[in-house]
């Protein structure tokens, strides 16, 4: 992170920098104005130093807008059009469905739900469950993607896209004593 800092802060330099000489080349600026023609005719390598620095600046610009061009939009809630109006749902109900249909296979306190929409309002679950016994819930995984997109249709008419479920080991519990430190010894 130190030496993204320093670049950064070399490029903002360099920038300040060289748009004061400019700045000075078009305006006479009385002795920033011949600093900089003093500067200009006695290192010649400065002039292909902006060159450089201006082509970089340009490199980064251009990465930064295509990156917000093609950025996918997701959105943060799903709009339901009813004959009464427009019922908005956030993804964080769309998760709590999908985990209540869990309720009755796996224990809620070991899983995670992830929902995420697409740009055709079509939902990608993502369940992660730890545990210990891992092989017990291996059979059940068809159960999990059978039983959340049947919830959320009824309950929020969305389609599922894709369910992924991931199984993780449970990190086991430590002891109250940090077991870096010695125990006393009795003789």
């Amino acid at each position: 992170m130190r030496v993204i800092k320093v670049l950064i802060s070399i490029i903002l330099l360099a920038g300040i920098f060289g748009i004061a000489g400019l700045y000075s080349q078009m305006v006479d600026l009385g002795v920033v104005t011949t600093f900089f023609d003093n500067l200009l005719f006695q290192y010649d390598w400065l002039f292909y130093f902006y060159q450089v620095v201006l082509f970089a600046l340009l490199a980064i610009l251009l990465l930064a807008f295509l990156m917000i061009i093609f950025k996918p939009i997701t959105s943060k809630q799903i709009h339901i059009k009813k004959d009464t109006g427009q019922v908005n749902l956030p993804l964080n109900t769309l998760e709590s469905i999908a985990r209540s249909s869990l309720h009755g296979i796996v224990n809620g306190d070991n899983t995670q739900v992830k929902v995420r929409l697409t740009k055709k309002q079509t939902a990608d679950v993502e369940v992660t469950i730890a545990d210990e016994q891992q092989q017990q819930f291996l059979s059940r995984g068809k159960q999990i993607q059978e039983s959340i997109p049947q919830a959320l249709q009824n309950m929020a008419i969305i389609e599922t896209n894709k369910i992924k479920v991931i199984f993780k080991k449970k990190k086991a519990e430590s002891s109250l004593l940090p077991s870096s430190k010695k125990e006393s010894r009795v003789v």
